[in-house]
């Protein structure tokens, strides 16, 4: 999966025209990219995230749901990086588990998030990719909805308010969120469209950039361990 997130034109003509300029062989060439992908992209990478904001200093969009985590906190865990003598590259390895019984690759996640995503989804693709029907996986947010909405159920031919333990013994994720919509006499959606946001997050900035390749440039030179390989 291609992810755009490369040295922009600028950064790409400046990094040829310094190999070019130091006439540097093969494996020198491996090394500079290398040392510049992992010190210098990677590196921008994670303050980037750090800060939630892009390359350029732009704030991310942030979730549309109340959850205050930090977007992406953990994917560079997760790269990757690899180079020859005429390429750097990152790739993106593992799976995020997206319910008690699904994963989604890194790599989806990442480009996900990196160019956002708009994609129009009916009710059964919706419910096959994210309700788990196993009885007990209702969710906590969905057990304090039906509290809060006074949810009950039958004991002895009489209704009683269901408890936490009743709800999370006989209730399943997709079966919460069916009762939760009709408690609410909410009209059932057949299509809507999921919109996320473009965060960048893959990509160093101009000023980083330069510092990078001066700062390798010298490592590869004169010596210096950082990054080695």
């Amino acid at each position: 999966m291609q992810i755009s997130g490369e040295l922009n034109k600028s950064q790409l003509n400046h990094l040829r025209s310094e190999i070019e300029r130091m006439n540097l062989p093969p494996e020198k060439r491996r090394k500079l990219l290398y040392r510049i992908m992992k010190n210098g992209v990677l590196a921008a990478t994670e303050r980037n995230i750090k800060r939630q904001k892009t390359p350029e200093g732009a704030k991310f969009d942030k979730r549309q749901s109340k959850r205050r985590a930090k977007l992406l906190s953990k994917i560079t865990k997760n790269i990757v990086i690899k180079s020859s003598s005429n390429e750097g590259k990152a790739y993106f390895t593992g799976v995020y588990k997206s319910s008690s019984t699904k994963t989604i690759p890194v790599g989806v996640v990442a480009k996900t998030q990196q160019e956002g995503l708009s994609v129009t989804q009916n009710k059964n693709q919706f419910d096959n990719q994210t309700q788990n029907t196993a009885i007990g996986s209702i969710t906590e947010r969905q057990i304090r909805r039906l509290r809060k909405l006074g949810h009950t159920h039958s004991k002895n031919k009489k209704p009683i308010r269901s408890s936490v333990k009743w709800l999370k013994t006989n209730l399943s994720e997709a079966q919460a969120g069916i009762t939760i919509r009709n408690m609410l006499e909410l009209p059932e959606k057949n299509n809507w469209v999921v919109k996320i946001p473009e965060r960048e997050f893959l990509g160093i900035s101009e000023n980083d950039f330069m510092k990078s390749i001066k700062r390798e440039l010298r490592n590869i030179n004169y010596g210096g361990n950082r990054g080695k390989k």
